[in-house]
């Protein structure tokens, strides 16, 4: 411990060049492992000197510092310690304002670092209302960069504005934000749930919608007559199949007459939460008729045959086939307006669970 806090005279602002970059690059090797960390997070001047640099005149050592902050931010106590010191530093050091102003800096050289530190950040649930005070003037000039590829000048690609953006819509004040006309975030976030050439950037925008499927409030939203939200969650699930001329009538303009090239989200983890939204949009009388009359049991049919024969993914199979089994029910069958609203007891679920796991296995083998 003595030997780190050592470090601490040698990265001031003031210090030479060359003892800066040896202390700091140190530090940084110290950062990749567990109890590196904890020692550098139970010394705050040190912390406070790493801010300090982030904003260093010379890029090696400001990036070395960004990185830095990455690894101390990757799991909660750390991330909670680090934004939580940077509210204390004289003079300011709101590190969600600097972050974001990195980000929206079309010339600025750190800008992926510093959406990775943001990202980091905004997953602790706890500490998202507080960043989105803080981003809350910047949600549309962030929002741009993220759905223009070429914002940034310095080729920093800013993939993980998508789980800034789908950590932010953990809490409800997130969600209102992305769904406000105002700032038009999701029109904006929406094309990248099939963005091929990124999956931290498809990733991120898929959770977006899942937290927002997630939502009952937003269900009429989702389901809204552009069809828009609809599509970036079928589409991924969209296979090259044809359909009878009957059937592509049902669907969305968009996702007829596909070309023979057209394939499926490679991510089994993403398909999956895809086909949870779709569930989770089952819960009502009403939007369980908007899916049916705009072809999901047709494109879930395709998909279900796909899964059990070339994807083989167990949990969404049967993900898919929680979907069907409502949608293929006529209302009268159900019985009931909303499914949240049904308690099922403990004891059935764990019996359900061990049913269903049981049922995977015999298609699959």
């Amino acid at each position: 411990m003595d030997s780190v806090r050592e470090l601490i005279q040698f990265l001031q602002p003031n210090q030479r060049l060359d003892l800066k970059a040896v202390a700091l690059t140190h530090v940084l090797s110290l950062t990749g492992s567990a109890e590196g960390k904890d020692a550098i997070l139970s010394l705050d001047d040190l912390l406070m000197a790493i801010f300090g640099l982030t904003l260093d005149a010379n890029a090696t050592i400001a990036k070395d510092a960004v990185l830095c902050l990455i690894n101390l931010t990757a799991e909660e106590a750390g991330a909670i310690k680090v934004y939580e010191l940077a509210k204390e530093v004289q003079p300011s050091f709101v590190i969600a304002e600097v972050a974001a102003k990195q980000i929206i800096d079309e010339q600025a050289e750190l800008a992926d670092a510093w959406s990775m530190v943001l990202s980091n950040l905004t997953r602790v649930e706890s500490l998202v209302h507080g960043i989105l005070d803080t981003l809350e003037p910047t949600l549309s000039q962030l929002a741009k960069a993220f759905a223009q590829l070429d914002y940034n000048k310095k080729k920093s690609k800013l993939h993980y504005l998508a789980p800034i953006f789908c950590n932010l819509t953990q809490v409800q004040r997130g969600r209102e934000l992305c769904c406000q006309p105002k700032y038009r975030l999701l029109e904006k976030l929406l094309p990248f749930a099939s963005f091929e050439e990124s999956v931290v950037r498809r990733g991120g925008t898929i959770g977006i919608i899942k937290n927002i499927c997630f939502d009952a409030v937003y269900h009429d939203v989702i389901l809204n007559d552009q069809d828009d939200i609809l599509v970036a969650i079928l589409q991924p699930l969209c296979g090259p199949e044809e359909f009878s001329d009957e059937e592509n009538e049902k669907l969305p303009i968009e996702l007829q007459y596909l070309p023979e090239t057209k394939t499926r989200e490679t991510d089994p983890d993403l398909r999956k939460m895809l086909l949870e939204c779709l569930l989770q949009l089952c819960a009502t009388r009403r939007c369980r008729e908007v899916l049916r009359a705009k072809g999901v049991y047709e494109i879930l049919r395709e998909y279900h045959k796909w899964e059990a024969k070339v994807g083989r993914e167990s949990d969404c199979v049967l993900a898919c086939e929680n979907v069907v089994d409502i949608l293929i029910k006529k209302e009268e069958e159900i019985g009931l307006d909303n499914y949240k609203s049904v308690e099922v007891p403990t004891e059935h679920t764990e019996k359900f669970i061990q049913e269903d796991a049981a049922y995977v296995k015999t298609l699959l083998d």
